[in-house]
């Protein structure tokens, strides 16, 4: 049997032999006959959807399991995970066991979708590759063949346009399904005659795979190309098949290209949601030249942010944005050289002078849109850096955080636009991102301070000798009080005297 424990907050999942001796609030689901094949079966969702399988009901700890270690418990010991999340994570497992798993894929799907239509596409990639590893544990559960043989199944499909095709490989081996392989491809990328490309992925997939190729490979029907194919992989396999299914075959088969049909409905339903996703960005950036009465469309924003605690470790940082997306690879961090003390006006016009100096003599291309987080103050500061250097043809404006004003120069009125405007998601986004890159070096810096010794400061110390010398004494008011003899164990005479003397001085 398999026990969810619901009576606990964070229910365990566990094997059992009998559920007799258990409390009526848990729930389980059995019995299995093969003990092996349901362990199996639980590993394998465990690596989709991780749980507690601790012999003993969950109390808070200090160091977690090697499980969590290994991504296979989400650490309700250590509070790493919500009540809430954990739950869900177990719920998805028991409709896994009870069969139903279009539910539970249904469930994910609208996960991938509502990612994706937020621009997460980190996050949508992660839920499909759960649905993926769901296809590949329902076909582990298969009937296994009866004959001991190493083989591959290919499914196939493609869309009627014929612009995706998915391809997948349920792999057996003696006689067991071991592993699936799956990908999609999208034709158009791909500098291939469309009536070629089902053996030049093939082969692409094989050519790898040549030390460890299957006795037989069953091909969905014939291809052109399929032959070259076939002489390719013989020169590594002599006796190797390439043949279409037999009738004993044609339901892993089915599975095979059901999956693949899945994988391309699922290209499609994002490059949908993506298109549908550019063109709210498009109309959001034009909407942005009328309502800022800007000389073009903003395709380059540039946004700018200071951070600093009293002063200390401050940072600027510069984010690119281009076509309404973040080009990280544009970003830039600025160590504040001018002020110590607090001064985000006096920073900002630091940072946006530095900026377009080095754009200006470099003859860069300079920005559609220039976007600095804060009101009046920040604005007219960077404002009155682009007069100086006579660029004030560029346009700016302040985003002011508490009621989302946006400023423009030489308007007394700030713009207000509504809460659910594409363009303000985008400014906000664009302040948001230059928000969290400047306070990245920030905490970089303060760091690197707080770990900073003035055993630093001594000429011929380095991080090595440094760590040894307080590794021995404890810290620096120990090494000050110690003599030159105990000092030079570690670093000679010579540095020894150099140090007490640097140290009580």
């Amino acid at each position: 049997w398999v026990g969810f424990f619901y009576s606990e907050k964070f229910p365990r999942i566990r094997i059992i032999r009998g559920p007799e001796k258990y409390s009526k609030e848990n729930l389980f689901l059995g019995p299995f006959t093969d003990k092996k094949e349901i362990t199996r079966i639980l590993r394998d969702l465990r690596k989709i959807f991780p749980y507690c399988s601790c012999k003993k009901r969950v109390k808070i700890k200090r160091r977690p399991c090697l499980y969590y270690q290994l991504n296979l418990c989400p650490g309700p010991c250590i509070k790493a995970i919500t009540e809430e999340d954990y739950m869900q994570n177990v719920k998805q497992i028991e409709l896994f066991l009870k069969g139903q798993t279009d539910e539970l894929k249904e469930q994910i799907n609208e996960k991938m979708k509502n990612a994706a239509q937020a621009q997460s596409y980190e996050i949508a990639g992660f839920w499909r590759d759960k649905l993926q590893a769901i296809d590949n544990s329902t076909i582990s559960q298969s009937v296994l063949l009866d004959r001991k043989e190493n083989k591959d199944i290919i499914g196939y499909f493609k869309d009627e346009d014929q612009k995706y095709i998915a391809m997948v490989i349920i792999h057996i081996r003696e006689g067991k399904i071991t592993n699936k392989s799956s990908f999609p491809v999208n034709i158009e990328d791909k500098i291939v005659k469309k009536k070629n490309i089902f053996p030049s992925i093939l082969e692409q997939f094989y050519q790898d795979l040549t030390h460890n190729l299957p006795d037989i490979i069953v091909i969905p029907e014939i291809y052109d190309g399929i032959n070259l194919f076939r002489e390719i992989l013989i020169e590594h396999k002599s006796d190797l098949k390439i043949r279409l299914p037999l009738a004993e075959e044609h339901g892993l088969l089915r599975i095979a290209n059901k999956n693949a049909k899945v994988m391309v409905d699922q290209e499609i339903q994002m490059e949908k949601i993506k298109k549908k996703e550019e063109n709210k960005i498009q109309e959001a950036l034009e909407e942005a030249k009328k309502i800022l009465n800007l000389p073009k469309i903003p395709r380059i924003i540039e946004g700018f942010d200071i951070s600093n605690i009293e002063g200390t470790d401050a940072t600027g940082s510069m984010v690119y944005f281009l076509e309404g997306r973040p080009y990280n690879k544009y970003y830039r961090h600025f160590n504040i050289r001018t002020k110590s003390t607090p001064d985000d006006v006096a920073m900002m016009k630091e940072v946006i002078r530095r900026r377009y100096t080095m754009l200006i003599e470099n003859n860069f291309t300079l920005p559609d849109l220039i976007l600095v987080d804060g009101g009046k103050g920040q604005l007219n500061a960077g404002y009155s850096v682009l007069k100086d250097l006579g660029i004030e043809g560029i346009p700016i404006i302040g985003l002011a955080k508490k009621f989302e004003e946006i400023f423009v120069p030489n308007e007394k009125n700030p713009i207000i636009l509504p809460k659910n405007s594409n363009l303000l998601k985008i400014f906000q986004r664009v302040r948001d991102e230059a928000h969290r890159f400047a306070i990245k070096l920030h905490k970089k810096q303060r760091e690197k301070r707080v770990k900073r010794s003035v055993l630093d400061d001594i000429k011929g110390i380095g991080p090595a000798t440094r760590n040894k010398l307080l590794k021995k004494f404890g810290s620096v008011n120990e090494i000050k009080q110690s003599s030159v003899e105990e000092i030079s164990e570690i670093v000679g005479k010579k540095l020894a005297d150099t140090i007490l003397k640097e140290l009580n001085n």
